[in-house]
Order: structure tokens, then sequence, then C-alpha cells
């Protein structure tokens, strides 16, 4: 009834499993019929669902192998890209890190609330104002009002001047002669 993982079977298994009594039932009747001398074509209708169902349950496990495979390959693209972050993790950290701090400093300099760098933060994010809202369990109409007092507060008019004014700076180009990969 339960799968190895404690789940409810897949349909797909369900029928495989269907598949396989019939397949079991078939070759049994087959074998009880010809062992009492029945011919071939008397036998039809088992020999039919028989090799029917050898074919579902060849498509099954040619399938399963398909799966299995594309499995391991994601796999060890999976383990590939782990160590991948993690070589890039430590510097993306303090790259994080120095920007973090870059940003505390403007929210200072603005002086904003601690909910309101929440909801700055939220907002660079791309979350809506009922997302930061749930986030931080409080009306839609409270984030609201904290964004008008952040966009007052920096004198921008709107969340994309301000996610403007964190970003802007960083897609710059680089000034000339400074190196740069193609």
């Amino acid at each position: 009834m339960f799968d190895a993982i404690g789940q409810f079977p897949s349909r797909q298994s369900v029928f495989a499993g269907f598949v396989l009594i019939v397949f079991g039932v078939s070759a049994v009747e087959i074998m009880t019929e010809f062992a009492i001398g029945e011919t071939l074509a008397s036998m039809g209708d088992d020999l039919f669902r028989f090799i029917l169902s050898a074919i579902i349950l060849a498509v099954f496990v040619y399938d399963h192998r398909v799966q299995q495979r594309a499995l391991r390959d994601l796999s060890g693209q999976l383990s590939k890209a782990r160590g991948q972050l993690a070589r890039l993790d430590t510097n993306s950290q303090e790259i994080a890190n120095q920007y973090r701090a870059v940003m505390q400093k403007q929210f200072d300099a603005w002086k904003l609330t601690a909910s309101e760098q929440d909801v700055v933060i939220g907002m660079l994010k791309g979350l809506s104002f009922r997302e930061i809202a749930e986030l931080r369990e409080t009306r839609e109409k409270t984030v609201r009002q904290q964004a008008s007092a952040v966009y007052r507060k920096a004198g921008v008019g709107s969340r994309n001047e301000l996610a403007a004014w964190f970003f802007e700076d960083m897609l710059e180009p680089p000034p000339v002669g400074e190196n740069r990969e193609e």
C-alpha cells in the first residue's frame, strides 16, 4: 500500500504492479493450458495478454533505467555545482558583507528605523508589499506607509528609484583602462 518512503505509491507504480500481475497470471495460464495439451491457437487471448504485458513491462524497465541514468547525471551536476559554490562562497560572503555594510551606512544616513530597513531589503529582493507584510507579520498598509517614509527620507519617488539608488553604481561600466573579461 505504501512505497519505500512511506508515501502512497504513484499511479505509475500501481499501473506497473497491475501489468506485472497480468503478466504473471497470463504466464501461469499459458503453462497450465499447455500442460493439459491445448493448442497455441486456443490460447490466443492468454498469449496476447502475456505479450502485451511483457512489452509494457519492458517499456517500464527501459524508462526506469533512463530515469536512473538521468538522476545520476543530475546528481553529478549537483555535486559539481556544490563544489563550485563552495569555492565561490568564501569570496561571495566577503563581498556580500561589504555590500551590507555600505547599505547600512546609507540606512543610517537616511535615519531609517529597523522596520523601514526590513521593508527596503524586502523591496530590493523584489517582494510585494503583501509578501513583506506576511514575512514581517504586519498589515500591508503598514508596509506601504513605511515604504512611503523610506521614499521621503531617501529623496526618491518610487521603489524603482530606490533600487536604482542601490544598484546604479554597481552597473556602471568600469573606467577606461581597467581590464575586463570578455
